[in-house]
């Protein structure tokens, strides 16, 4: 009875498809004259059509097509379309292998995926299809991902690529793209959400003379802003700054194409060549060029250790001012700093922006 059902299915995909072919064959159809059937039904699509639009058998080619053009709908809604310079369908398999292929997939919150690749496969059964060769995906807010294949699953929902993956965001009044690699990326059509992961690495441009590298094992990207969240062993690098931390996301304000601020939470650590500071959280303001530390804040250079309610390095470091400080010195410091065994001309090496006096021995 399932072979029936699936027998039934592949001549109403195939009537549809010759139907477009014949009315218009250089043309894209009026969409709301095309449909599909609703899709439902788990699978993964079959990889050894995938390469070439003509089967390894000949005797098996039931259908060849140029010009195709297929809308798969769901629950009224477009689900995904298609477009292929030429499709052929195969009798035993009933699934249809595509060169040069355009499809556009359509997720439930407004935010959509074009995919390009130079040949393809559809399981007309699941409606399940995979992209190979040179794949191309750009989502509705301007991001590229650029991989070897992109697989789509119509039950799960999801485009999934186990290729490795570079993804270039829009262009920014910098002049510039935040750039993203990874080992394998997964678009959620349900939420509208990007998640790259495995050995992640980005580079954006913060300011006109500053770059920011960042590694993970995962970063997510949403599909109505461009705020960006990297997850796992995130570490930053700018400046001569190395900053860790479990996560941090990119923030940027309203109207504006470069991010404002990256806020770090779970435990952060920041280190250069003299000092290192910890806390439970820390906001770096890229438009000030401020690092807040918050809760349970620490800094300590040599033997010289601050502590306070908050901590702000201002000016990339260069100053630092605290909020109920308990400076902590070492007697190396306080001899460095004496003049005439009567006072301190400067405050200590971590300065926090006020000056101590020293009894005389």
């Amino acid at each position: 009875m399932r072979r029936i059902t699936q027998t039934l299915l592949a001549l109403l995909f195939f009537a549809l498809v010759i139907e477009v072919v014949l009315i218009s064959p250089n043309e894209v159809p009026d969409q709301s004259k095309v449909g599909g059937a609703t899709a439902g039904v788990e699978g993964e699509v079959k990889e050894k059509n995938a390469n070439s639009a003509i089967s390894d058998d000949p005797s098996q080619v039931q259908q060849q097509m140029e010009g195709v053009h297929v809308v798969e709908t769901r629950n009224e809604n477009k689900e995904w379309e298609m477009w292929a310079n030429r499709a052929v369908g195969f009798k035993t398999q009933g699934d249809l292998s595509v060169n040069n292929v355009r499809a556009s997939f359509f997720s439930d919150n407004g935010v959509s995926f074009l995919v390009t690749g130079n040949n393809g496969a559809v399981e007309t059964a699941t409606k399940n299809m995979i992209v190979n060769g040179d794949v191309v995906t750009t989502s509705s807010n301007g991001y590229v991902f650029r991989t070897e294949t992109v697989e789509y699953n119509s039950q799960a929902r999801f485009l999934r690529s186990k290729t490795p993956v570079t993804v270039k965001g829009p262009r920014d009044s910098l002049g510039g793209n935040l750039v993203i690699e990874g080992k394998n990326m997964e678009a959620n059509l349900t939420k509208g959400e990007v998640t790259i992961s495995n050995d992640v690495k980005a580079k954006k441009r913060v300011r006109p003379d500053e770059d920011m590298t960042v590694t993970s094992n995962q970063a997510e990207l949403y599909g109505h802003s461009r705020e960006v969240k990297f997850t796992g062993n995130v570490v930053i690098d700018m400046h001569g700054v190395r900053i860790s931390g479990p996560d941090a996301i990119f923030h940027y304000g309203q109207g504006s194409d470069l991010p404002e601020s990256v806020l770090l939470s779970g435990g952060v650590k920041v280190s250069d060549v003299n000092k290192w500071a910890t806390s439970d959280r820390l906001n770096i303001n890229l438009a000030k060029n401020q690092f807040i530390f918050d809760g349970q804040p620490r800094v300590v250079q040599d033997n010289d250790e601050l502590r306070g309610d908050r901590i702000v390095f201002l000016d990339g470091g260069k100053k630092v001012r605290v909020q109920n400080a308990k400076v902590k010195v070492s007697e190396q410091t306080l001899e460095e700093q004496h003049i005439d065994g009567t006072a301190l001309t400067k405050a200590p090496k971590i300065n926090i922006g006020q000056k101590k006096k020293q009894e005389p021995k």
